[in-house]
């Protein structure tokens, strides 16, 4: 899936962090019935990950704002 969505391949200045997203995933949730939600919980702070890497980019301050509004 993290291949398919080519995130690192579009988004050059983005951090290519699957492996350590997966990591922290294994730590919190570390029961081996739950790989399902590890999957899951990987690839939502991947998604994050990006979100950020964009934040930090692109971002204007008007629009970081409006951002940081909508998120709160």
């Amino acid at each position: 899936w993290w291949r398919e969505l080519q995130l690192a391949t579009n988004l050059k200045f983005a951090r290519d962090r699957l492996m350590d997203n997966y990591l922290w995933a294994v730590g919190v949730i570390f029961n081996p019935p739950f790989s399902v939600c590890r999957k899951g919980l990987t690839k939502v702070a991947c998604l994050i990950t990006a979100i950020d890497d964009v934040y930090d980019v692109y971002g204007t301050l008007d629009e970081l704002e409006l951002f940081s509004e909508v998120v709160e």
